[in-house]
């Protein structure tokens, strides 16, 4: 049962049940891949592209390995 509203994990979680029961105003959001490097914060892959992209050769190879990873998370969820 969704009463208000489901994001990303809410609305993949939803989406693997037999039957999605919602109130008439509540809403499934976008699927936004987190990605997360070690212990650190999670970011969204959208971001983590979007960095890489800015960037380009002048970022570090640490950088382009995490933008490859989100590209996958971001494939995936497609």
């Amino acid at each position: 049962m969704i009463p208000h509203y489901a994001m990303s994990g809410g609305t993949l979680s939803a989406l693997a049940c037999d039957e999605i029961l919602m109130d008439p105003h509540a809403v499934l959001g976008p699927v936004d891949p987190q990605i997360q490097k070690g212990e650190g914060t999670p970011a969204a892959a959208s971001s983590v592209l979007a960095t890489a992209k800015e960037k380009g050769k002048e970022a570090e190879d640490e950088t382009l390995i995490f933008a490859d990873v989100a590209e996958k998370a971001v494939s995936q969820m497609k």
